[in-house]
């Protein structure tokens, strides 16, 4: 009976991620490719620029990059490491 339940909150929280990521993806959309096609004020005041469109994303792809290289300097490092005491280099 507990599985079950369990089971259930994760379809409910998957719906809703699935849904959030759905309504910002179409919303997104349309601020990029639809909006320099239509000229109404109105619907434009639910947008911001079209620079911003572009630079959020370019900001966060070069975070999640850079965290990326981070990550993978620390843990390679290591097996780099000059110290005669790691026993990675004893073999």
């Amino acid at each position: 009976m507990i599985r079950r339940q369990m089971f259930s909150s994760d379809r409910k929280k998957g719906k809703v991620i699935l849904i959030l990521t759905s309504i910002l993806f179409l919303y997104y959309t349309i601020w990029i490719i639809g909006l320099p096609f239509i000229d109404d004020k109105r619907i434009r005041s639910f947008f911001g620029s079209n620079n911003v469109a572009l630079i959020v994303p370019a900001i966060s792809g070069l975070c999640f990059i850079g965290g990326l290289v981070l990550f993978t300097i620390y843990h390679v490092k290591p097996y780099f490491s000059n110290d005669k005491s790691n026993k990675f280099h004893e073999s």
